[in-house]
């Protein structure tokens, strides 16, 4: 005659089969995140490799460009800001029309 099993040795096998099965399925997850593209084909065509040459000609544009200072990028953004919205500088225009 087999000896008897406890009702809490079948509680303890079915926990650690269905840890081992939670476990499989969330290894496949992780797997499955890891692999997967998230590239569209059609980002996948237009991607073009770069070549990596620098021609001289981009070198001397590169070296002829006009260098800004902290000044004259303020001056140009004042200039910029009164052209576009019409408002001096330093005022909020509000919704209602009137400037603060």
């Amino acid at each position: 005659m087999k000896p008897k099993r406890t009702r809490s040795s079948y509680i303890l096998l079915l926990g650690m089969m269905s840890l081992l099965v939670v476990g499989a399925w969330l290894a496949y997850q992780v797997y499955a995140a890891l692999t997967a593209s998230q590239i569209t084909e059609r980002q996948r065509e237009s991607i073009v490799p770069l070549d990596g040459i620098i021609t001289q000609e981009a070198l001397e544009n590169l070296a002829g460009r006009r260098k800004f200072g902290e000044t004259d990028f303020s001056r140009l953004v004042f200039n910029i800001s009164q052209e576009l919205s019409g408002t001096p500088a330093g005022s909020v225009a509000t919704s209602s029309g009137s400037q603060q």
